[in-house]
């Protein structure tokens, strides 16, 4: 059903930027909560094996923001020296004082709105376009969050989907717009993971979207296992961060809140661990949309340096180049050496 493999390079950043120009303006709170989460994540057992290929660990290993990461020998995979514990999920996603996700819940509906069009439509048209034919498509999107794919997925022309998503206030907050919007409420629904993988175990939709949510879960390979399992799925879309450029602008600014690598994000993925991965549970990768804010994220790190410095001169010479940003991060991105990786897999 797929059509011929499709490998796209770039997106615009400017979107993102508009967006998100809390990251600019709320840096010093944004690294307090990062910071409450590396002490959480520190206090966890230390990570033996990796968390893609599952070898023991040996490898090149380097410091970020006070965590210390090690490179994988056998798949490359970026693997934090720490477990991210079922402990330590609960008390980062769960926990009232953390609430990571609070800052990806956008209760505003105008804002609701740019932030489905801009963000996820083009992740539904880039999926939309992989399939000979989408409408024989149905689509389970996992950890759908408020619902910003599973509304793009239906504006797209995807006939059946359904979004299951473990936050009650996100799935009534996303009910509320579906409704708004004369959407069926009901293809957004709130379980627990445990049910998730009940609901996984036993559907007969034939695509599974997982729109950065491996990259969170503690056991990967349970969600693998079980989509292999049922055989009525025949593909998967990811969305997954990966070992970029970012991480040495991270590296390099310690002050600059680390958006990439650290909170949620532990590990990070390459090619080749991604790959190795999918293949363990019978997928093999089919098409590829590669595309990063690495360059974004260097200006964002210079930008908010210099004006916490107050060097007006310089903070009007790194303004000079923000037309550049998009050239500048094509490049990256046909290297596959991107912050992200939007793929699909076939069984």
């Amino acid at each position: 059903m797929f059509k011929k493999k499709i490998v796209k390079f770039g997106k615009s950043t400017r979107d993102l930027d508009k967006i998100k120009q809390d990251l600019y303006y709320n840096n010093s709170n944004l690294l307090k909560v990062q910071n409450k989460i590396k002490k959480i994540y520190l206090s966890q057992p230390r990570r033996k094996k990796c968390k893609a290929c599952s070898i023991r660990l040996h490898g090149y290993s380097f410091v970020n923001h006070g965590i210390k990461y090690i490179e994988c020998k056998n798949c490359g995979h970026i693997n934090g020296n720490n477990q991210d514990t079922v402990a330590f999920a609960n008390k980062i996603y769960i926990s009232k004082k953390i609430n990571y996700f609070k800052t990806y819940f956008e209760k505003n509906i105008k804002k609701f709105n740019i932030r489905q069009k801009k963000i996820y439509d083009p992740k539904a048209k880039f999926l939309k376009n992989v399939f000979a034919n989408h409408k024989t498509v149905r689509v389970l999107d996992v950890g759908a969050g408020s619902g910003y794919f599973v509304l793009s997925l239906i504006d797209a022309g995807f006939k059946d989907v359904i979004g299951l998503e473990i936050s009650n206030d996100q799935v009534n907050f996303g009910k509320k717009i579906l409704k708004k919007l004369k959407k069926d409420e009901n293809k957004l629904i709130n379980l627990s993971y445990k049910n998730i993988l009940k609901f996984i175990e036993k559907t007969d939709f034939n695509c599974i979207s997982l729109m950065g949510v491996l990259e969170h879960l503690t056991d990967m390979p349970v969600i693998l296992k079980t989509i292999k399992e049922n055989k009525n799925i025949k593909y998967i879309y990811l969305q997954v961060p990966m070992f970029s450029f970012s991480c040495i602008c991270e590296n390099i600014f310690q002050q600059i809140f680390n958006r990439h690598l650290g909170g949620g994000h532990t590990h990070l993925f390459t090619e080749k661990s991604l790959i190795k991965l999918m293949k363990k549970y019978g997928f093999k990768d089919h098409s590829a949309w590669w595309f990063g804010t690495d360059f974004s994220d260097l200006y964002r790190s210079i930008s908010v340096s210099m004006q916490s410095k107050n060097y007006l001169p310089l903070y009007k010479k790194i303004n000079e180049i923000k037309n550049l940003l998009d050239k500048f991060q094509f490049e990256l991105d046909k290297k596959k050496m991107s912050t992200l990786v939007h793929i699909g897999f076939k069984r």
